[in-house]
């Protein structure tokens, strides 16, 4: 089984909605942080973030197998067809708790 790093980005509007369907559809022990998109196209930008250069976004970390990963993208594009969210899927090279001493993967 092949761990990743899923991402998704998200306007702060829909963020109660994502972590509802996400703990509705059974995906626990996922985190979620606010951050600043940069870059975006100017027209999708209101006069105070154009003024900024940057506008609010929420960050979703979840690690999971990759194969529940693609899922949850696919229930994604379902349920939020044409919402402001984007994705991208990384691999999980090692994990672990600093706590227990575990971890789990190696670095190669």
């Amino acid at each position: 089984m092949i761990e990743c790093l899923l991402t998704l980005i998200t306007t702060p509007e829909l963020e109660e909605r994502l972590v509802d369907w996400l703990l509705e559809a059974g995906h626990e022990g996922f985190t979620t942080v606010p951050c600043h998109g940069h870059g975006v196209h100017p027209e999708t930008l209101s006069t105070a973030e154009q003024v900024a250069g940057r506008q609010k976004r929420i960050a979703f970390w979840l690690q999971i197998p990759k194969s529940e990963a693609e899922s949850i993208v696919s229930g994604l594009e379902e349920n939020f067809g044409g919402a402001s969210l984007y994705y991208w899927i990384t691999p999980a090279l090692a994990s672990g708790s600093i706590a227990t001493r575990t971890r789990q993967g190696t670095f190669e």
